[in-house]
């Protein structure tokens, strides 16, 4: 009886092992230096990422060339003149927000509606293509958004979970949101369908939606990291299945633009955003 249940046991853990996607073990990630600090990936190119629970991800870097960034404008800036003169002009200086400032949301367009989260019942998709098969067109969508303040509009208020997806990769945005590209496949094919899914920068600690949120980025960061400081993507050679459950959101700032890498870009700006809940397997 004891040898049984200690077979049980040991089956259990190794197939708890198989089903966590992504994981190397140290041998088999022969050749590549280990890096501890993400930040680091960039120089390298490629490189087995130990996170901070001791898991180790053979990991590439991809330059983001359509970088985001949130801009603020400042007053006043005084002129002094070379002969004596003082020379008074008001300008509005750009200054561009930065990665890791705090974990709180540092943006501005249609903050209201990227930090909530639709009243809508939840719809259960098993797969992230019939996800995307349900969603309104995209030009449909940037002609139906009226600006930078609107609301969720009725194709947007809906809650969605997509049961069985595939991490790709991720980027810290300068609003302190990542961009977390997920695909339809367990590995990159030329008809994969990618999409983005965004792990939310914090609200004010007192806003409805704050636990919900917090969670979903406390999930991302057991495999990712909040330290993440550097432009570009970070991929998972081997991506990581997960299950996500979150508000859509259309992000008509980026209509028409590229977001995402080059090797893993979604069709359109169409997003999960922000996401409330994340499983690995």
């Amino acid at each position: 009886m004891k040898l049984f249940i200690l077979f049980i046991a040991v089956a259990c853990i190794l197939f708890k092992s198989c089903r966590s996607t992504g994981k190397v073990t140290k041998r088999k990630a022969g050749g590549l230096d280990t890096i501890t600090n993400i930040n680091d990936l960039p120089e390298k190119q490629r490189a087995v990422y130990k996170n901070k629970n001791n898991e180790y991800y053979i990991m590439r870097y991809e330059p983001d060339t359509r970088d985001s960034t949130e801009e603020e404008e400042n007053d006043t800036i005084q002129l002094t003149s070379n002969r004596g003169g003082q020379l008074f002009k008001t300008i509005n200086i750009i200054a561009v927000n930065k990665r890791c400032d705090s974990d709180n949301f540092d943006g501005s367009n249609r903050k209201g509606a990227k930090l909530s989260v639709s009243s809508s019942g939840l719809e259960t998709f098993a797969t992230l293509t019939s996800l995307i098969s349900s969603l309104a067109n995209a030009n449909d969508m940037a002609a139906a958004i009226s600006g930078s303040n609107a609301p969720r509009i009725t194709e947007e208020d809906r809650n969605v979970r997509v049961k069985k997806t595939w991490l790709y990769a991720y980027s810290r945005q300068t609003d302190e949101d990542f961009h977390v590209i997920v695909g339809n496949t367990k590995n990159p094919r030329a008809t994969t369908k990618y999409f983005n899914i965004e792990i939310s920068g914090l609200p004010p600690a007192g806003a409805a939606t704050f636990n919900d949120i917090l969670s979903s980025r406390n999930s991302f960061l057991t495999k990712a990291t909040e330290n993440l400081c550097k432009s570009g993507y970070f991929f998972y050679e081997k991506p990581l299945r997960v299950d996500v459950t979150g508000s859509l959101f259309y992000d008509k700032q980026h209509h028409g633009d590229d977001i995402g890498p080059g090797s893993a870009r979604p069709p359109d700006a169409w997003e999960i955003h922000p996401v409330t809940k994340l499983r690995f397997y």
